[in-house]
């Protein structure tokens, strides 16, 4: 292992500014890394299984996941039980 010397470390900083102010006034890209060379895509958007939920469940589970002007038409807002936060 090399050792580093405070006059070494100090012309390496002094190198790795000039560098930089370089690249600063030639308008390139001062990042050293590409963001787009891990970039993974978008997860696929997974459905619910509502037969399975309706096994487990019931009927009642139905009208939870349903959209509001569904649920306004199978049934009134009093028929729904209010859902509880934990």
């Amino acid at each position: 292992m090399k050792k580093v010397t405070e006059i070494k470390s100090r012309n390496l900083r002094k190198e790795r500014n000039a560098d930089i102010l370089r690249r600063m006034r030639n308008g390139e890209q001062l990042a050293s890394f590409n963001s787009y060379a891990s970039w993974f895509p978008p997860r696929p958007i997974i459905q619910k299984d509502m037969h399975a939920l309706q096994e487990l469940y019931g009927n009642d589970v139905v009208a939870m996941n349903s959209t509001p002007s569904e649920s306004r038409e199978s049934s009134s807002s009093m028929d729904m039980m209010p859902l509880r936060l934990a």
